[in-house]
């Protein structure tokens, strides 16, 4: 069979997943990266004699498949410094390209014991002519384009220290000029031969004539990150070492190409393996020839687990990582039915509280399933969806035997930021009655770093050494204001006339502009000035905005003038109220001083913040408000005190997206703080915050009357 450019780029996609999945024990322990490029030219070379009539290697062509219709060179490189080099012909080669196509084959290498496994991250195939510099030939297309002369041509030739004399860039840029060059897509260093760098291909955004892509984890519509083989290989060697099971039965959900199958087959070779995935063609890349294994093309959301019946399990796997409202948004088949199924009520529900990841459906789903069965469950998931599984198990009074979250670092196993760990649950045996889950790490499992879980039917992020600061804030915390339409409501000054995020002027009274203050903005202890400012339609919830017509006809107009925007704003909480509606608004809003915190931040900072005319927060902040500013200074100082911050860090999860909102924060009793911190404590915090000393002992003594 004849090999063409098509097949070459189907070829070079299955040849990386396949030995994606499979040990290469003649790299183990090689560091030479020219070796391992070898050794993955070479394979794949055999991989295509196999299968097609193809002419390898030529010292007089100087590429891999030298064919006319062909024409490529293989260049492997790995993903921690992507680059190559390839011989230096003539200077137009950084211009108009090496004259031949690219296949790169971008890898991470992995050893682990005795066996080594190769990920491969990219693959990627540039056409000869997009092999270009893509910085140089982006300047000259502009250049030529607006019909620069030979000298400025010859000008960019000489700033990008193109080698050669004036006749010969002279010679190019006439050349350049007519006949501009493709737009390239590599970075390509002068040298005694080119130095080609990937980067700039590897993170392209946009769809390139010329220029064919394929990323390992490109697959987001499924939520989904397969999982490496030796990682796999690890936790099944875990899950039989450290947790001695024997499971009869296997059943990895969503098994995708199957990489947990096959650990799981070597670890436990006599278990009956089922997996179960709603992708047909991730089934047919699952290894073959696995033993005693069952795959079922279904739907994970409505398959029924009736008819699997045994007497003990092992359900492990890693299910998508994304949320019901993600795959909603893309369109997405692979959605569960919308419910809000933790029954989740009023306005909770409303502004997103219902939302929930794939993986926790999933695997709430499947324990639900088995609970009353001998069974041990081990997933791959998100810390935060560990932890909600688990207190899902303690407020349904599920009981289980074995629980521990096991850390990894995404990154090096996904190349993702996330905060994740391996989460197992035992049920079958004796049960636990203390609600608490230990916490360890992929490095060492056995040893515990702290616990999470409930004391005295309060939830801790660490149940150990806590503050006796637990109860109930006297003071109510509120959300900043709502209002879905920045592109209208938010304002800046420039040259004193309001500008919006359209870069419009904007003509409107100044009654109902407040000055605004972001999250972002959070940083000192004491906030006086912002540079943003926005429009206050209501004083309260549902207020009729009506009035805005007669109290300030521009801003009404100005408003109806921008309605759609308005009318397009998606969440369910607009719907039936007044136009022009806000949320985050009431009586509080409009008091003088506020302590604020950022919702986002993982080390909280709480900010005194005052102006002239009432300064507003966005809705990532969470805020205590004042009628004087000694009780807001000393609201403040008791809660950037150690106390209260060693407290949140026992009631708070950094990895949540918002840390400290208002669930957390109204757990902080200040009435138990005044009992705990004296006024050399909050000098101290005077001190720490490096603010001039304000606090007496006379106003200490009337903030605390305050409370009775």
């Amino acid at each position: 069979m004849k090999l063409t450019i098509s097949k070459l780029k189907e070829e070079a996609i299955d040849f990386c997943k396949k030995k994606s999945n499979i040990t290469h024990d003649d790299l183990v322990g090689v560091t030479d990266g020219k070796a391992v490029g070898t050794y993955i030219e070479h394979e794949f070379e055999e991989y295509l004699k196999n299968k097609y009539e193809i002419t390898v290697g030529s010292s007089a062509r100087g590429i891999d498949l030298p064919d006319t219709h062909i024409n490529t060179d293989i260049k492997v490189t790995s993903v921690k410094k992507p680059q190559s080099s390839s011989p230096f012909k003539n200077i137009e080669q950084k211009i108009y390209g090496l004259s031949h196509n690219l296949l790169i084959f971008v890898y991470e290498k992995t050893d682990i014991n005795d066996k080594c496994y190769l990920d491969f991250k990219h693959c990627i195939f540039i056409d000869a002519e997009r092999t270009g510099d893509y910085n140089l030939t982006k300047i000259i297309r502009k250049l030529v384009k607006l019909n620069a002369d030979k000298e400025d041509i010859i000008d960019i030739l000489k700033d990008s220290n193109i080698p050669g004399d004036d006749y010969a860039l002279e010679n190019l840029a006439e050349k350049i000029i007519e006949n501009p060059p493709e737009q390239g897509y590599l970075t390509i260093s002068n040298a005694f031969q080119w130095r080609l760098k990937y980067n700039n291909i590897i993170n392209l955004d946009e769809d390139v004539n010329g220029v064919y892509t394929y990323e390992k984890f490109n697959e987001k519509e499924l939520g989904d990150y397969q999982t490496p083989i030796y990682f796999t290989d690890e936790i099944c060697e875990y899950l039989k070492n450290d947790l001695k099971i024997n499971p009869e039965v296997i059943i990895e959900p969503t098994c995708g190409i199957g990489n947990f199958l096959k650990s799981a087959s070597n670890a436990f070779p006599e278990s009956e393996l089922i997996g179960i995935d709603i992708d047909k063609k991730k089934l047919n890349k699952v290894d073959s020839t696995i033993p005693n294994l069952t795959l079922i093309n279904e739907d994970i959301f409505t398959f029924e687990f009736d008819n699997i019946n045994n007497s003990s399990y092992l359900i492990l796997g890693n299910p998508p990582w994304i949320t019901n409202t993600e795959l909603s948004k893309i369109n997405s088949k692979n959605v569960p039915n919308k419910s809000n199924f933790k029954n989740k009520t009023g306005f909770e529900a409303l502004t997103g509280n219902s939302n929930f990841d794939i993986s926790e459906y999933i695997i709430l789903k499947i324990i639900n399933e088995f609970k009353d069965t001998n069974s041990t469950f081990a997933f791959l998931c998100k810390t935060t969806i560990s932890r909600n599984v688990f207190i899902e198990l303690i407020e349904n009074e599920i009981p289980y035997s074995f629980i521990k979250q096991i850390n990894f670092n995404s990154y090096k196993v996904f190349k993702i930021d996330a905060d994740t760990c391996l989460f197992v649950i035992q049920f079958g045996g004796d049960v636990l009655t203390d609600k608490a889950c230990e916490v360890a790490d992929i490095s060492n499992p056995k040893e515990v770093l702290y616990k999470f879980g409930f004391k005295s039917d309060k939830f801790y992020s660490n149940i150990d050494d806590i503050p006796d600061l637990d109860g109930k804030c006297q003071i109510e915390w509120r959300q900043g204001v709502k209002h879905d339409c920045a592109k209208v409501m938010e304002l800046m000054y420039e040259d004193d006339h309001l500008i919006n995020k359209k870069n419009e002027e904007v003509d409107i009274e100044e009654s109902l502009v407040y000055p605004l203050l972001k999250s972002s903005k959070l940083k000192k202890p004491v906030v006086t000035e912002t540079s943003m400012f926005t429009i206050i339609t209501q004083k309260k919830i549902k207020q009729d905005t009506g009035y805005i017509e007669t109290e300030a006809p521009k801003t009404w107009k100005y408003l109806n003038d921008n309605k759609e925007y308005f009318d397009n704003r998606k969440s369910s909480i607009y719907e039936k109220a007044p136009d022009f509606s806000i949320f985050g608004i009431g009586d509080y809003s409009f008091k003088k001083y506020k302590v604020a915190i950022s919702g986002f931040y993982k080390n909280p900072m709480f900010s005194l913040v005052y102006s002239d005319k009432t300064m507003m927060l966005d809705d990532t902040c969470y805020f205590l408000s004042f009628d004087d500013y000694d009780s807001a200074y000393i609201s403040m100082l008791i809660l950037n005190s150690e106390l209260v911050k060693k407290f949140l860090k026992n009631i708070a999860f950094l990895d949540s997206k918002r840390p400290f909102a208002k669930k957390v924060l109204k757990r902080i009793d200040i009435e138990k703080c005044l009992k705990l911190l004296s006024l050399s404590d909050l000098k101290e915090t005077e001190r720490q915050l490096e603010l001039d000393t304000y606090i007496t002992q006379e106003k200490l003594s009337k903030y605390k009357n305050s409370f009775q």
